[in-house]
């Protein structure tokens, strides 16, 4: 795992790995200043004289800017100053607990270095973990902020900015060592963190229990993290009352205090014009006011160290090597301070290998080879339990792995069901018991998203929809989903579907579903608009499907429709009071989506194949085929993106009848250089290779700017016998992209022989 620190990087490695290198790897018996060359050479000096009694380390929360907590770390241990006891708040906890359970600070820098912090404190899992279901929601509704409907009509909104499943994960996987200890007093350091009670604005001191939820607890930021249930109270972040916890550390014996004060400072007046910086600068105000109460209570032979982090944020993880080199150069300015505190190199060494000894007999402890003696899903109700357990992958029986964990926590997070998935190793009477625990959505259980369309040519085309979609999951045990999706604008459409599994297994399923749509179609002669219509289709039906993993699914159906074409500008070649057409006929359709990004993807590929064919003898007025292949491949190099997508369909009209020219192209990713349907026919083929330029990285919100080419080659045929690839015409675009809350903005040109420029602005899926 490459994320905090070590998410990517223990995905398919087994345990005896995730442990040899965060703690037996990591636990050097050698003085850490023979160890790091960057570090600067310690003058030969007199053997200190020691000052006698325990010293405690103090770390304070500060969320990025806390990555300076292990540069202090390094530099402390090269100052041979030994640490009887940590207590940290919010950041300097998580630092502070890891340390303290015996992960060393090489593993913790190395980790931080190459950490992706945008991915784990993401609000889900990477796309390719997300349920197929979640992949095409997003797909056809990019953006917007879910919120819930109760039963009873209550609006209800989350209780958090960002889910921390991710960051519980990174927690557990590195806390395993711990697995066994319940009072931090047992810790190869003992650890205290601080966290404050929710409900009566106490603080809490944390010393027993699981370690990981304790670290969690201690950093959940009110509004941004969930609050963290530990011991029956609801907890939030630390720092609200004691960001600074010199108290704590005196209660656990300390005589000396080394204190390491990382808090945000006050920002300038500047910054105070619109509501997050007041807000900001108000939860600031109340941390510094802890902080400066804390640091009155230091005595003589303590110390306070201060990096100047400067401009550093709470939010910039990006600068984690910044970070670090600030706080260790903080603690190594301060070496004449702390000498009194280090020990002379031998009586060092003997400290450093008790804290080893220690922390390697709490690895001893685990068992990872022997069969887990259960499997269990814990937090839902008892038959949901039961559904969700029969599809992971971890079994009883079998040895702890943890690719299968990393799996199954994958697919219950990316189900967009829960607000927590975390798993737990207990100890029962039979052995080793894994735990999946589960938190319902409080906001549920009528999910609704709003989403935003807007499209124009910058001439005379101009489009805008309002978009609302409602999902109702677990429906019943076997996991029944209804889902509605309304768009109301240039096309009003309202699709219902009911997705009902026949097992526990998830497979197969059956899903009926209705689909009411209403579009205006422009048709062309030569480069200009001659007609209008409103093509209406109201159409019911049946499908039989398979899911095929987190790939995509298979499906078989049956359709009814009818559909109908109403004249609005132009020339009427319709009818406007008779049906166009009545469908009816069977459908195959097979979707594969592995893409990591809906609309900007860097990896990753998709494909699409659909065959349907009308009969008479299922209520259709005629008979035909159509076919439609389609796929996608990305792939990238640092911030340069290469995708290849291409597209061949057929609309076989079977006795000649209904002369319709079904297919068309034309638009943005579709031949840019021509208007939109601007080519129609029965036959068409389509490709395209495109470029993509990252100009702006994604930050923990998204944000990113891209430049974008493409070229891009096709056509349209009225007739079989016309379609050749001499004939295919070409297109060439480019554009400037931006992933935004609401979804992503285009604005782009496109060129192609013979025709006029064409521009495009885009928000969101018009």
């Amino acid at each position: 795992m490459r994320q905090f620190p070590g998410y990517r990087r223990i995905r398919g490695a087994a345990a005896a790995c995730l442990i040899g290198a965060l703690v037996v790897g990591g636990l050097s018996l050698l003085p850490a200043a023979a160890q790091t060359p960057s570090a600067p050479a310690l003058a030969p000096a007199p053997v200190p004289t020691v000052v006698p009694g325990k010293t405690c380390l103090v770390l304070s929360g500060g969320g990025a800017r806390g990555l300076a907590h292990i540069g202090a770390l390094q530099a402390l241990q090269q100052l041979r100053v030994p640490i009887d006891c940590i207590a940290g708040t919010s950041m300097g906890a998580i630092i502070g607990g890891l340390y303290a359970e015996g992960v060393s600070v090489d593993v913790l820098r190395s980790q931080v270095s190459g950490m992706d912090w945008a991915n784990v404190l993401s609000s889900r899992p990477a796309r390719e973990g997300l349920a197929f279901r979640r992949k095409r929601a997003d797909e056809q509704m990019p953006g917007g902020i879910e919120f819930g409907l109760s039963d009873h009509g209550q609006v209800q909104f989350p209780n958090a900015a960002v889910n921390t499943t991710q960051l519980e994960q990174v927690l557990t996987n590195l806390t395993l060592p711990a697995l066994t200890v319940r009072d931090f007093n047992d810790l190869p350091i003992p650890f205290r963190a601080v966290a404050t009670n929710m409900v009566t604005g106490k603080k809490v001191i944390l010393q027993q229990g699981v370690l990981a939820t304790a670290l969690r607890a201690s950093m959940s930021v009110p509004g941004v993290f969930p609050p963290t249930e530990f011991g029956g109270a609801l907890l939030g972040d630390g720092g609200l009352v004691d960001n600074l916890p010199v108290d704590v550390a005196r209660d656990m014996g300390a005589q000396h205090v080394v204190a390491i004060n990382i808090g945000t400072p006050l920002a300038s007046r500047e910054s105070l014009d619109n509501i997050v910086g007041l807000t900001s600068q108000m939860i600031n105000i109340l941390i510094e006011q802890n902080i400066r109460a804390q640091i009155a209570t230091l005595k003589p032979g303590d110390v306070l160290i201060s990096p100047d982090l400067g401009d550093l944020s709470s939010l910039d993880f990006q600068a984690g090597d910044r970070a670090i080199k600030i706080g260790y150069d903080a603690v190594m300015a301060a070496r004449a301070q702390l000498e009194p505190l280090a020990l002379p190199p031998a009586q060092y060494a003997q400290w450093r290998d008790a804290f080893a000894r220690r922390a390697q007999s709490l690895v001893a402890q685990l068992q990872f080879n022997a069969p887990l003696a259960g499997v269990e899903v814990r937090g839902l109700s008892a038959g949901i339990d039961q559904t969700l357990k029969a599809r992971l992958e971890q079994k009883p029986g079998e040895p702890l792995q943890f690719d299968k964990v990393r799996t199954d926590v994958d697919r219950l997070f990316g189900s967009g069901d829960f607000s927590r998935v975390d798993y737990r190793l207990v100890s029962g009477r039979r052995g080793q018991v894994l735990e999946y625990r589960l938190q319902d959505k409080p906001w549920g259980p009528n999910y609704l998203r709003f989403g935003l369309g807007l499209y124009t040519d910058l001439r005379n085309q101009s489009r805008f929809s309002l978009q609302l979609s409602q999902r109702r999951p677990w429906l019943n045990s076997l996991g029944g989903e209804w889902r509605n999706d309304l768009q109301i604008g240039w096309r009003n459409r309202w699709m219902s579907e009911l997705y009902q599994p026949i097992t526990r297994g998830g497979w197969p399923f059956v899903s009926p579903y209705l689909d009411l749509d209403a579009r205006p179609v422009d048709v062309y002669s030569g480069n200009n608009p001659v007609l209008r219509y409103r093509l209406t289709t109201q159409r019911v039906g049946l499908d039989l499907g398979v899911p095929l993993g987190d790939y995509g699914e298979l499906r078989a159906g049956l359709s009814r429709a009818n559909i109908y074409g109403t004249y609005l500008l132009g020339a009427p070649p319709l009818n406007n009071s008779s049906a166009l057409l009545r469908e009816g006929g069977m459908r195959l359709l097979v979707l594969a989506d592995r893409l990591d990004h809906a609309y900007f993807p860097r990896k990753g590929w998709s494909g699409r194949g659909e065959l349907f064919f009308a009969r008479t003898a299922l209520g259709s007025d005629a008979n035909y085929d159509r076919i439609d292949l389609s796929g996608q491949d990305v792939a990238s190099f640092g911030r340069h993106t290469v995708e290849v997508a291409a597209r061949v369909a057929s609309f076989r009209d079977r006795a000649g009848l209904l002369n319709l020219d079904y297919l068309s192209l034309g638009g943005f990713d579709a031949l840019g250089g021509y208007r939109e349907g601007q080519l129609i026919g029965n036959y068409l083929i389509y490709g395209r290779i495109a470029y993509r330029y990252e100009l702006v990285t994604p930050g923990l919100f998204g944000g990113a700017a891209y430049l974008g080419l493409a070229y891009e080659r096709g056509n349209t045929w009225a007739q079989r016998a016309q379609v050749s690839l001499s004939d295919l015409r070409s297109s060439t675009s480019v554009y400037l992209g931006t992933d935004t809350p609401l979804g992503p903005v285009y604005f782009g040109l496109g060129k192609a022989p013979g025709q006029k420029v064409n521009f495009y602005l885009t928000l969101g899926r018009p």
